[in-house]
């Protein structure tokens, strides 16, 4: 077969390495595209690697930090939940009240914030922000209760009523001697805030478990490998 010089034009035998008319040397390239069959090496065959196409998942991220925007909101609707039910007449109930709101918080961030799997330390801090406002509406509730009943006095009194029995069960006289100074206005003042402070913690700690509870259950689980 033939192929034109590229120099002249003349035609040259493919077999020959120069040109008969402008002896110019003939170079010639072939393109070759890899192939994806088999290769052969000895009596071995060789396949070629599989390309790993990976699949579109969309499960649960890696946690990350909090965002303010659904975390704020939630927040707000569990802590007054917690307030709620830890103002009714139920004894104890808020004990049951506030790992609930912690767990509702977290609820309520994973369905505002879907593509977001909060871990059991975010779930905590969530619970713990739902407990701080439940405690702040709960001391507004109280407050709101004492004006519309007339009942300022009640916290006074149960706290006397409490050091009157204190003092019944002290066998002690210096004990009981020194149980009358929170009969004082001092003495009063220090049982309120005392009081208060250990609320607030209790409000805070247990609405965090319970938010850390909800983290680590409701956290779906990537699918196997």
């Amino acid at each position: 077969m033939e192929h034109p010089c590229q120099r002249c034009g003349s035609a040259v035998e493919d077999s020959s390495p120069f040109c008969p008319g402008c002896e110019a040397p003939q170079i010639r390239f072939s393109e070759h595209e890899p192939s994806l069959d088999a290769v052969v090496v000895g009596s071995a065959t060789v396949a070629p690697a599989p390309v790993r196409v990976e699949d579109g998942y969309s499960g649960p991220q890696p946690p990350t930090g909090l965002k303010l925007r659904p975390a704020l909101p939630s927040a707000l609707n569990a802590g007054a939940i917690a307030a709620v039910l830890s103002a009714l007449p139920l004894g104890a109930g808020f004990i049951f009240a506030l790992p609930l709101a912690g767990f509702l918080c977290v609820l309520f961030y994973r369905r505002r914030s879907s593509a977001e799997e909060p871990s059991p330390g975010a779930g905590f801090r969530l619970g713990a922000v739902a407990g701080s406002f439940g405690f702040v509406f709960f001391v507004i509730l109280m407050a709101g209760e004492m004006v519309g009943f007339h009942a300022q006095n009640e916290p006074r009194d149960a706290v006397i009523q409490a050091v009157h029995q204190a003092q019944a069960r002290a066998a002690d006289p210096q004990a009981r001697q020194m149980l009358d100074y929170f009969l004082t206005p001092p003495g009063m003042v220090f049982i309120m805030i005392f009081g208060f402070i250990f609320m607030g913690i209790t409000f805070v700690l247990l609405s965090g478990v319970g938010g850390a509870i909800s983290a680590a259950l409701l956290r779906r689980k990537p699918p196997p490998a």
